[in-house]
């Protein structure tokens, strides 16, 4: 009867991929931490399940542990980075999950999953936690007509970092005027920029126009900004002689 109990209790949770490896636990006498490494990174305990979490949030099985194939480690859906990942047992019921979180977070404050809470382990005791992704954001007004997308490159501190672009859902041209705001989260500056410290976010424009033409507007915005902050004033203009450039209104 107990046994029947337990059927399906894992249905929509990803199994154990083919030819899974087994990520094998190395224990360091001198830090006392358990340390697993994936992806490049090491890992060690974190923390346990703040109240329950959805099958959707499974991600992805990575494989199992210590060559015990019902102890499984996962990555996390609502965690896109991989600063956390977690074990868990598939063999009882009353099994929790386990939470490992990335060495290289240390002494940082990072998204975590709402269902994540901090354990007491002292190695972590100087590393934040928030559960709300952070971002900055800036106003982009286009002030010209005759604009149907306005495209961008963002480089953080010097480094490219991601693409995005603007436009109307019906492909219409742009109202002269229109005021867009650019957000930019945790996600999309990855580890290029961390939350706390300042950072250099650098803009470049492309606007296409009516008739589908690519053109470049002049001029690089550039500031020094941390998560949180908000800046206005960016405008793109046209001089009447097919140039396009950048104002800033400050």
């Amino acid at each position: 009867m107990s046994g029947c109990s337990f059927a399906g209790k894992d249905i929509g949770v990803p199994d154990l991929p083919q030819n899974a490896p087994s990520f094998e636990s190395e224990y360091f006498e001198d830090s006392g931490e358990t340390v697993f490494r994936y992806g490049g990174r090491s890992y060690s305990y974190f923390g346990r399940l703040n109240g329950s979490m959805s099958k959707n949030s499974f991600n992805e099985c990575l494989g199992y542990v210590d060559d015990d194939m019902d102890t499984r480690m996962y990555s996390l859906t609502e965690d896109p980075l991989n600063n956390y990942l977690m074990i868990r047992h598939t063999g009882g019921i009353m099994d929790q999950p386990e939470f490992l979180r990335a060495d290289d977070t240390k002494n940082k404050d990072i998204f975590t999953p709402s269902y994540i809470k901090s354990g007491s382990y002292e190695s972590w005791s100087s590393s934040g936690i928030h559960y709300g992704m952070q971002s900055v954001s800036i106003g982009l007004v286009c002030n010209t007509e005759n604009i149907r997308s306005i495209t961008y490159e963002a480089d953080i501190n010097g480094t490219s970092a991601f693409s995005g672009g603007v436009e109307y859902a019906n492909k219409s041209t742009i109202r002269k005027g229109d005021l867009f705001t650019l957000d930019f989260n945790e996600l999309e500056l990855a580890d290029k920029a961390v939350a706390g410290e300042v950072f250099n976010i650098s803009l470049r424009f492309n606007v296409t126009d009516a008739e589908g033409t690519v053109h470049e507007v002049d001029g690089t915005y550039s500031r020094d900004m941390m998560f949180g902050a908000s800046l206005n004033g960016l405008e793109i203009r046209a001089d009447g002689n097919g140039r396009y450039y950048l104002l800033e209104d400050i």
